[in-house]
Parts: C-alpha cells; sequence; structure tokens
C-alpha cells in the first residue's frame, strides 16, 4: 500500500495581509488625528488652500481668504475675505463648501481622489467644482452632465477611503 506524501507546506504570501495592515492604519491615523478623508485639507485642517469659498458664489473667481477671517465646518477650516463672507457661510455653509470634500470632481468619478486646484473650478446648479488642473477640467467639460452624475454615485462608495490608499 503505498503511503500519501502530505504536501509541503506553501508559504504564505504576507502582500495582502501587510496591505490590509496598512490600510487599517491609515484609517486608524486619519481617525486618531482627526483627519477626514472626505475632505481635501492640507496639514492644517485648511480647506481650499485658504482660498474663500463664498468668492466662488460672489465674485465668480478664486479669490484668497485672510487667517483672520476663519471658521470651522466639519472638520475643515476654511479662510475668507472678509467678516460678511465669512459671516454669510456660517449661516449656510453647505451652500458654499465644494462638492466631493474639494477634491477634484473628475476624479472622483473615475474612482479617485485627486487635489481640487482652487483656481480650476466651475459652478453648476449652485455647486462649486474643482478640478485637478486645466486639462482635466477640459476633459470634465466634455460630458458635463455624465460627469457629474457618475461622480454622485462614486462618491459615497469612495469618500472615507483615504486618497494615499485610493491613488496608490
Amino acid at each position: 500500500m503505498k503511503s500519501k506524501k502530505s504536501k509541503a507546506l506553501q508559504p504564505i504570501d504576507p502582500r495582502p495581509l501587510a496591505l490590509a495592515a496598512l490600510i487599517a492604519v491609515l484609517f486608524w491615523c486619519a481617525q486618531a488625528f482627526g483627519a477626514s478623508p472626505a475632505r481635501n485639507l492640507n496639514q492644517d485642517g485648511l480647506a481650499l488652500r485658504g482660498y474663500d469659498p463664498v468668492a466662488y458664489f460672489v465674485v465668480g473667481r478664486a479669490e484668497r481668504g485672510d487667517a483672520s477671517f476663519a471658521a470651522a465646518y466639519e472638520g475643515a477650516t476654511y479662510h475668507f475675505a472678509s467678516a460678511e463672507r465669512r459671516e454669510a457661510f456660517l449661516a449656510e455653509p453647505r451652500l458654499y463648501v465644494p462638492s466631493y470634500g474639494g477634491f477634484c470632481a473628475y476624479g472622483v468619478a473615475v474612482g479617485q481622489k485627486f487635489d481640487g486646484d482652487p483656481e480650476v473650478f466651475a459652478l453648476v446648479e449652485g455647486k462649486l467644482y474643482l478640478q485637478l488642473d486645466r486639462a482635466t477640467q477640459t476633459l470634465w467639460k466634455a460630458d458635463l452632465d455624465k460627469n457629474i452624475a457618475i461622480a454622485d454615485r462614486t462618491w459615497p462608495v469612495i469618500a472615507k477611503i483615504p486618497a494615499a490608499v485610493l491613488n496608490d
């Protein structure tokens, strides 16, 4: 009678486990340090690189804010060009915050979180959308309604995933 030879134990590939551990650490760090992966913020928690979110709606262009006119909303700090604009923001912040947390709208449509450039923007039906750069904005605008619809469906899926994990 032949004896069955046991197969030698195959080494386990550690890469999937390491990736899972890295993702867990990134989520923990984001929570522990108060960072929100759903907001495109600098290391100090500043949104829109310090640009005034109200300016897009009242003067139709990107305008730098002033740190002396700052306000916090949903874990992000916003700067404003004047006290009046800060008050307008505080009265109804949802009207002024950028869509998709300030990440590039086209990037969100393709399942990524690219930095949104505050100087490359569009106002569409009362919403502020940022883009990575002018070339990306051209792509996004080529099929605007479709890209917004796709990004609107994609955002809830990727909002809580850190950009570093998505864009890897």
